[in-house]
């Protein structure tokens, strides 16, 4: 519900739905991080269902994300969403699930492969365009000509490529924090149920830059003044 919350706060802002996820490259022990875009919970299966926490993205089967998570034992991720607005973190540690054409276990479920196409349906024509791109990663060379927008010469929407993939996040663990009264929560799952916990935060320095110009009588813009407010506050690390 929580999140629920500062997802409708930030609806407007530009770039809100973007969160960075992190995995483990096996073979370096290395972390890697990336931005990708948050589109949606997955829905309950039955008008019976519970709400579901489990966060939907999307990828690449030739992304290496998926080859870091899926050669974790439990297929590991950590996803930070930082919220602008209204000053709030969500660090969500988890499993991820990936959905695609044929490569996983559980590509045949019919629910799964029916949110899978309903998320290419709904992607914009440019998102879709990619998936028809040359392998990422690889030295760089001329594209191919890829079918414009992911769409036949009619108009309509290809059939979803192999490569495709829906991304899921099942969290089980949540660590929150709420900058404007320095509150934190960890929510852990365990035994099929969610556990809370408030603790403390911990310390640093948020930077908070404004700008300010006064352009009255005989102030002309050259002559404003930045101002440069440093705040020591307690946040969570």
């Amino acid at each position: 519900e929580r999140i629920n919350g500062s997802i409708a706060s930030s609806r407007k802002i530009r770039g809100g739905n973007y969160v960075q996820i992190a995995t483990v490259d096996a073979e370096t022990n290395e972390p890697r991080c990336r931005t990708v875009v948050f589109r949606g919970f997955l829905p309950p299966q039955t008008d019976r269902a519970e709400e579901s926490c489990v966060m939907k993205m999307i990828t690449d089967l030739r992304s290496r994300k998926v080859g870091e998570a899926s050669g974790h034992p439990d297929q590991a991720a950590e996803l930070v969403w930082w919220f602008a607005k209204s000053s709030e973190q969500y660090r969500v540690r988890g499993r991820l699930q990936f959905v695609g054409g044929g490569s996983f276990a559980n590509d045949d479920d019919e629910f799964l492969a029916r949110m899978r196409k309903e998320q290419w349906e709904n992607l914009s024509d440019m998102a879709r365009e990619q998936f028809y791109w040359k392998d990422p990663g690889i030295e760089y060379s001329q594209q191919a000509e890829v079918p414009e927008g992911g769409r036949g010469e009619d108009g309509t929407i290809l059939p979803i490529p192999d490569n495709f993939l829906l991304m899921l996040l099942h969290p089980t663990y949540v660590d929150y924090l709420r900058l404007t009264d320095n509150f934190r929560q960890v929510d852990k799952f365990d035994d099929d149920d969610w556990t809370e916990k408030r603790v403390n935060p911990k310390r640093c320095i948020r930077f908070d830059y404004r700008m300010e110009y006064d352009y009255g009588e005989g102030i002309d813009e050259d002559d404003s003044h930045d101002y440069l407010e440093l705040q020591d506050i307690i946040v969570g690390k």
